[in-house]
């Protein structure tokens, strides 16, 4: 897990291109793309997701914000951006929320295809995205037509590979 000083918060940044290794847009291009004006926090939140190797929550984003960053404003934008599918959330250890940057094509498709993974001994919450959410498995469930289900979401609970 990767440790931010607070001393040195990351800067905003609108050219850093979410994705490691992807041809996604840079936060300035997704902001303009989901019809968002470009914030410095909205610009922040983004650029700190992008760079994360792992889902983060609240506490986490704000430590790698400059210090005057407002916690409501992280907490809106958060909510903003799941709600129009930029990122996606996973409830963690304690039950609070980790969030993580979508990829580009699950705007249009189902949110968070794949699985998560929450590690029982030291709460790391990971993205599963080599793995995939079966399409079947709603149907397998033999979920009540009475239910319309938009969309599975599966959370593994184990110990990870540091831990194991």
């Amino acid at each position: 897990m990767r440790v931010h000083d607070r001393a040195t918060p990351l800067l905003y940044n609108s050219d850093v291109k979410p994705g490691v290794g992807h041809s996604n847009p840079t936060p300035s291009e997704l902001l303009q793309q989901i019809g968002l004006r470009r914030t410095p926090v909205r610009l922040g939140v983004l650029q700190v997701l992008t760079t994360a190797a792992q889902p983060l929550d609240v506490q986490q984003v704000l430590e790698k914000l400059p210090d005057h960053t407002d916690t409501v404003t992280v907490y809106r934008t958060l909510n903003t951006f799941t709600t129009k599918k930029v990122v996606h959330r996973v409830r963690g250890e304690a039950r609070t929320w980790r969030y993580a940057l979508s990829p580009v094509e699950s705007a249009e498709t189902t949110p968070h295809a794949h699985p998560h993974f929450v590690c029982e001994t030291c709460g790391t919450v990971e993205c599963l995205e080599d793995s995939q959410i079966p399409s079947s498995l709603v149907r397998a469930l033999r979920v009540g037509e009475k239910y319309a289900v938009r969309y599975p979401e599966v959370v593994l609970h184990g110990l990870c590979p540091r831990c194991h």
